[in-house]
């Protein structure tokens, strides 16, 4: 059962991280930004859609929360000793093991971060979405956190000079992610917040080119750390291509690639084209494929995560 619960468990979280990672980067770095060049038929809009990213982070948190516990049910599953109480197997790992440790904290800080979407969702439409609350700055810090335990249980650990670089940069990586496909999902899922004409074209078209920065910064991060991860756990061309690991590697490379050249294409001939509604809807089906690809990425990844590195 271990070993096709883990993958999934691993999916399930990767993928619902990177959606409430979206979110607040949304919040945060793409309303503001769009709220402050838009109209003021689209900046009501975004106050409506903002409510709606709060609701959707909940979600997300919740179903991590529920990955959460099945990743301790796949953990018990791997470990599980049939000759001692199943208490002993659940008390060692919690309190005998570093990976306890994090997990632990970690299960805080999504009840932290469901809250906070909570306490956001409740709050209403914003008024003003280029005002940004302290209970989204609170969910940004809970959601760093929370991808850093991501990382403090990630191959990274296994790294022994330079530990702390590498975990900080896997942490970076999977924060680049979600902020990338995190929010594009979401402007895909709920950036609507006008009636179907050309003030709804004009909404989306404003989370668009504010989103845009955002996914190259992220982009380049995400190839740069990317980059430096896979090589440190891979070592040599001969593993990326003999071993079961380095075989998944490329294959998530190759996607990963895939997914690159999409943003890539959006970037250069669909942004320009994104205020008249045939361009905008041939975007939106774009950008459905890129994020569509993401989630095939995430799910290499999670097999990898779970896949011993070469020389293990």
């Amino acid at each position: 059962m271990g070993l096709v619960l883990a993958p999934l468990q691993q999916w399930l979280f990767l993928s619902a991280a990177s959606l409430a990672i979206g979110c607040v980067a949304w919040r945060l770095f793409v309303a503001p930004r769009a709220a402050a060049s838009a109209s003021a038929t689209s900046a009501a809009a975004l106050g409506l859609i903002a409510q709606r990213v709060a609701r959707l982070g909940l979600a997300a948190a919740l179903a991590l929360v529920l990955a959460w516990a099945l990743r301790m049910v796949a953990q018990v599953a791997a470990f599980r000793d049939p000759f001692v109480p199943l208490w002993e197997d659940v008390s060692f790992l919690l309190f005998e093991t570093f990976w306890g440790t994090v997990w632990m904290v970690q299960g805080v800080l999504l009840v932290l971060l469901a809250i906070a979407f909570w306490r956001a969702s409740a709050a209403g439409p914003t008024s003003d979405p280029q005002v940004t609350t302290p209970v989204w700055w609170i969910a940004g810090a809970l959601a760093v956190a929370m991808v850093t335990t991501l990382a403090l249980s990630s191959h990274a650990m296994s790294v022994e000079r330079g530990r702390s670089w590498f975990v900080a940069a896997d942490a970076l990586h999977g924060l680049t992610a979600g902020t990338w496909i995190g929010s594009l999902a979401v402007i895909l899922a709920v950036g609507r917040g006008a009636p179907a004409g050309d003030a709804e074209v004009g909404v989306f078209a404003t989370q668009i080119r504010s989103f845009s920065p955002l996914a190259l910064a992220s982009g380049i991060a995400l190839v740069t750390m990317g980059s430096l991860l896979s090589w440190t756990h891979v070592q040599s061309w001969a593993n990326l291509f003999g071993t079961t690991y380095g075989r998944i590697l490329a294959a998530k490379v190759g996607l990963a690639g895939a997914v690159l050249a999409a943003g890539f294409w959006n970037w250069r001939r669909g942004l320009p084209d994104c205020d008249r509604p045939p361009g905008a809807a041939l975007l939106r089906a774009r950008a459905a494929g890129e994020v569509f690809l993401a989630v095939g990425v995430l799910l290499l990844t999670a097999v990898l995560v779970n896949s011993p590195k070469p020389g293990e």
